[in-house]
């Protein structure tokens, strides 16, 4: 407990619980601080009812809370003109609204990483409040999402990742001639204070290099049975990105603005535990249809929009006694076609429905597992779409589209001048083992030898493969699969496990060195890797080609299980320049802690560092020119660790510079084992 002191009045404030992080504001607006305080799964406010008395208000359950006194802060960022509550759930940093003692619906900014900091500060200097993550032992342990203002509603970003060695610690400097603020961290393999500001540096766009993206984080983040689709929703010629919540049971639009890319998600709802989702503009009225498919509910819906908002699905038709278990949109000759694979029991099925709700059937007979995903693709290059199946941990199973004066026993007709298919297994098809390894992540279509005509590409290893089905080669080989073109990467450890293409280009995920490689054909024809993208930072998944940043530059969008990165190939990035650096000379000292402020009422900003390995108070100034130089340094206390090497004692465990006397001036305050140590100015 701590004594009375002359300086202060000790008044004690019980809590019903043990209190691990805490922060002080007038919540409800009527002049007096109140106290918010953060402990074991809960947020509790204290509300000042009158000079010094405080009542509990209201308590709010928060699973999986991780506040601490990094971790627990009071900005305002979402611009509801008000103040909003930061912390991290469950290694998210978190966004709450606050009224009054109440907690608004929060926004989860999920860094990929646990988080385990944050430091609210306007780093970019344009009068909005970003928010920096901090990762102490990543290989990029900076994350900021930075804030904007569109149309005068304030948000927050994408989230933006910065490279630098591991950290012991971060925080942000304010200098009072520079509306952004810079960034200060401890190097924890060097030692060295460094100082940084944020910059911006044209994007190289050949060769081998460092990506820059940024990341959005998705409404549900860690989920692993989200689907997304990519189209464009409202026919203005810009590609939105359209995913499933299915905690939420919701599709969320991430829609794309000219001049900013891709904003943060709008929710509609959608049918229970959605697990495929396709859409196009189906009937040509520039406005996308967005298809669903719920196995739980045992329904197919079609969604159409309504102004920017977007209808529940209807349900369409299927075959009468079978439950829906996958879906795709397909283009046929015949026009568009929503492939819905049925199951009764063992026994499946293919739907071909039809805009207008009219199908027809294909039989697929018995199976031991539900095909994963239908691809529509010309395999034969015969001028008729054939449908590909894949199955996880199954072979691949082709239909291949027949004409009517072709068709057999083994053919389901339908109506005529309706698509018929033959049914080929891994058996029927030759040289199957070319494309044994097909699966719904790693393949697309592309015209490879620019004939006219797509072949079918695949992603394995360290090649991209294409291929078309041959059923009478006119060369004399063997009947089936054929390759009409390999490329493989410089890097014979690759894992290529996606891939899209761009214009000319294939551009493939490396899994081993989570990088995108590219491919490209040379004023001959001949087929090479290009340059390659290191993507650090950011766990690459499926990757669609296109334009995403709201401009004509072209991207690479990347799905990971937290969120989506935008990759940029040109144009200008966020970037962090060192601008200062100071490291002691003394060995056994290890810097851990950062406290701003002006210990010295002269104007500009101080900067102390805290030392374990001697306990010294180290103290920083910054001159009319903003660099960074170091004053003096003083013993705290003198500690009774003795031990061979290097002792190490990480006392104090807190400090502070603020005014704590009232007399406008900064004062130092630390928290010492179990004191209190004020220093006054």
């Amino acid at each position: 407990e701590l004594p009375d002191h002359w300086r202060y009045r000790r008044e004690n404030i019980p809590l019903a619980d043990y209190g691990s992080a805490m922060r002080t504001l007038d919540a409800d607006g009527d002049g007096d601080l109140d106290i918010l305080y953060a402990s074991r799964g809960r947020i509790v406010f204290l509300m000042q009812e009158s000079n010094e008395q405080f009542k509990k208000g209201r308590i709010h359950k928060i699973r999986q809370l991780e506040a601490g006194p990094a971790s627990f802060a009071i900005a305002d960022v979402l611009g509801n003109d008000g103040p909003d509550l930061v912390s991290i759930v469950d290694g998210n940093v978190t966004v709450w609204p606050l009224e009054g003692d109440d907690l608004g619906k929060p926004v989860t900014l999920a860094a990929g990483q646990k988080v385990k900091g944050l430091v609210p500060a306007d780093y970019d200097g344009d009068g909005t409040i970003d928010i920096a993550g901090v990762i102490p032992d990543d290989a990029a342990p900076v994350r900021i999402w930075f804030g904007q203002e569109q149309d005068g509603e304030r948000m927050l970003g994408a989230q933006v990742i910065f490279e630098m060695p591991p950290i012991t610690v971060f925080e942000a400097v304010q200098l009072p001639d520079e509306a952004a603020a810079r960034i200060a961290v401890i190097e924890r393999a060097s030692k060295r204070v460094v100082i940084y500001k944020l910059d911006s540096e044209e994007v190289e766009n050949s060769g081998n290099r460092d990506a820059s993206f940024v990341v959005h984080s998705f409404e549900d983040p860690g989920n692993r049975d989200r689907a997304q689709t990519v189209v464009d929703l409202n026919g203005d010629g810009l590609e939105d990105l359209v995913a499933t919540d299915t905690r939420a049971n919701a599709i969320v639009v991430y829609r794309q603005e000219q001049g900013h890319g891709l904003a943060s998600g709008e929710s509609f709802p959608t049918l229970s535990d959605v697990g495929y989702i396709a859409a196009a503009d189906t009937d040509g009225d520039e406005q996308a249809e967005i298809f669903v498919l719920s196995e739980d509910e045992g329904v197919v819906g079609r969604s159409t929009m309504q102004g920017s908002e977007i209808a529940f699905p209807r349900p369409m038709s299927i075959t009468e006694g079978h439950t829906p278990v996958s879906m795709n949109l397909v283009q046929l000759e015949q026009g568009p076609r929503l492939a819905v694979i049925a199951a009764d029991k063992r026994d499946y099925l293919i739907d071909l429905i039809q805009m207008d709700g009219t199908s027809e059937s294909v039989e697929l007979g018995s199976m031991s597992r539900a095909p994963d995903t239908v691809m529509p693709v010309d395999a034969d290059q015969d001028g008729h779409t054939d449908l590909l199946l894949f199955t996880r941990d199954k072979p691949m199973i082709m239909l291949q589209a027949l004409p009517v004066e072709e068709a057999d026993d083994e053919v389901v007709m339908g109506e005529e001048a309706s698509p018929t298919f033959a049914k080929r297994e891994k058996a029927d098809m030759g040289q199957f083992g070319l494309v044994a390894k097909a699966a719904s992540e790693n393949t697309t279509t592309f015209d490879i030898d620019a004939s006219g005509s797509e072949e079918l590409l695949i992603a394995d290893k360290n090649f991209v493969r294409a291929v078309r089905y041959e059923a009478e080669p006119s060369d004399g080989s063997s009947p089936g699969w054929q390759v009409v073109k390999q490329i493989n990467t410089d890097d014979p450890d690759a894992s290529l496990v996606s891939l899209t293409t761009l214009g000319r280009r294939i551009i493939a995920a490396d899994k081993t060195n989570n990088r995108l490689v590219v491919f490209e054909a040379d004023s001959e024809g001949r087929w090479n890797e290009s340059e390659a993208l290191n993507v650090r930072g950011f766990t690459l998944g499926a990757i669609y080609g296109g334009r995403f940043t709201g401009d004509d530059q072209e991207s690479i969008l990347a799905i990971g299980q937290d969120g989506f990165a935008v990759i940029r190939l040109g144009g200008q990035r966020r970037s962090l320049e060192e601008v200062a650096a100071w490291r002691t000379d003394e060995e056994r000292r290890l810097h851990y802690d950062l406290a701003v402020g002006d210990m010295n009422a002269d104007g500009f900003t101080d900067m102390a560092s805290l030392d374990a390995g001697e306990q010294m108070f180290e103290i920083f100034t910054f001159d009319g020119n903003g660099d960074m130089l170091h004053v003096t340094n003083f013993k705290i206390y003198e500690s009774k660790l003795f031990s061979r090497g290097e002792g190490r004692e990480y006392q104090p465990t807190q400090v502070m510079i603020t005014d704590l006397t009232g007399d406008g001036a900064h004062d130092v305050v630390m928290i010492v084992h179990d004191r209190i140590l004020m220093y006054p100015q």
